[in-house]
């Protein structure tokens, strides 16, 4: 686990998981002997969109996203992002392809076409079964 999903996790059982808590993330860090980070790692998690800085100095809230992430983590992820954008384009394609298909199946129906439509919906199954475990 990376240093960004450590300190996410912390925050996450600090927080109970709620939005709407503070986290003091200055004394996190130190406890986790990463204060000399504090910024970096404060400003990556915000881009992350993972927390929100509070009024409050060294104030933090985690996000809906932050959640995610964390239970994503927890499960181990088996999907890398290029991996996982991947499979989403393929899934969109052979959706459409699954649609034109079925409309030429329409048009003229033979059990060659339905056949291969079947094929076509078990490859997507088994997209959605891929991509699965990593949607939040």
């Amino acid at each position: 686990m990376d240093v960004y999903h450590k300190v996410l996790s912390r925050i996450h059982k600090d927080s109970g998981g709620k939005e709407t808590a503070r986290v003091d993330i200055g004394e996190l860090l130190k406890q986790e002997g990463f204060f000399s980070n504090i910024e970096q790692i404060t400003a990556h998690m915000v881009k992350e969109g993972w927390i929100t800085e509070s009024d409050r100095k060294d104030h933090v809230q985690i996000t809906h996203w932050g959640v995610a992430e964390v239970k994503k983590a927890a499960r181990g992820g088996d999907l890398s992002t290029r991996e996982f954008e991947k499979d989403l384009k393929s899934l969109v394609s052979i959706a459409k392809e699954i649609v034109v298909m079925c409309e030429e199946f329409e048009g003229s129906p033979a059990q060659k076409k339905l056949a291969t439509i079947d094929q076509r919906v078990g490859t997507l199954k088994g997209l959605i079964d891929r991509l699965g475990p990593d949607v939040a």
